[in-house]
């Protein structure tokens, strides 16, 4: 019988792991974030206990303009030159014919990489006629804290009064993270707690009940 496959994920590495992390508050922008960790440094708090986590995730496009052939051939002959410049300086430098290598490099650089992106473009069939740049963009910045030093933490956060930025969601809050943590179930003993949520406690099943004992 074979055993179940189990995917390795990033966030398994020790390095991205708490024990038992409790939220300190959930920030804008990952600025502010910073200044509080920094807050924290300031105070001799032990910061390698902390960790930022982004969250609420949104995939962003930014088309930046639209593909043509006269584009998609200009690009391919940049590509090419820049490429074949480079290659050319480094064959240059172990040839008697300087100039003619590297001049040749990038004409070759030119030519294969204006063929390329050409194929490319028309193998698309017009399904992407634009340009984008793509990225994944936190919408909202976590702080986790150790569970251990979590009261420290806060404590310290306290007595830095309003110098500090305000988290939009803090512990015990409307929305907090840890509220919205304790309504889901609590990991078994030993498991492992999900981000924000406190650590387990060890339950005790009930006693059974002597049937001789009378009331």
């Amino acid at each position: 019988m074979s055993s179940p496959r189990t995917t390795d994920s990033p966030l398994d590495n020790q390095l991205f792991r708490l024990r038992f992390p409790r939220s300190l508050g959930t920030y804008a922008s990952y600025a502010d974030v910073q200044a509080v960790v920094d807050a924290l440094a300031d105070e001799d708090f032990a910061v390698e206990n902390t960790m930022i986590v982004g969250t609420d995730l949104r995939l962003v496009e930014r088309v930046t303009g639209r593909r043509s052939w006269g584009r998609v051939i200009g690009g391919g002959i940049l590509s090419g030159a820049w490429m074949g410049l480079f290659i050319g300086l480094l064959f240059s430098m172990l040839s008697e014919q300087a100039l003619t290598t590297l001049v040749s490099s990038v004409v070759l650089g030119i030519v294969f990489f204006t063929v390329w992106a050409a194929i490319g473009y028309a193998l698309s069939s017009g399904r992407r006629d634009f340009t984008s740049t793509t990225a994944t963009i936190p919408m909202q910045y976590e702080l986790l804290v150790e569970h251990s030093v979590a009261e420290e933490a806060r404590r310290l956060l306290a007595a830095a009064g309003p110098s500090l930025p305000r988290p939009v969601t803090s512990p015990g809050g409307a929305g907090a993270p840890e509220q919205a943590a304790s309504s889901s179930p609590r990991p078994a003993f030993g498991g492992r707690a999900s981000y924000g949520q406190p650590a387990p406690e060890r339950t005790e099943p009930p006693r059974a009940q002597d049937p001789r004992r009378e009331d």
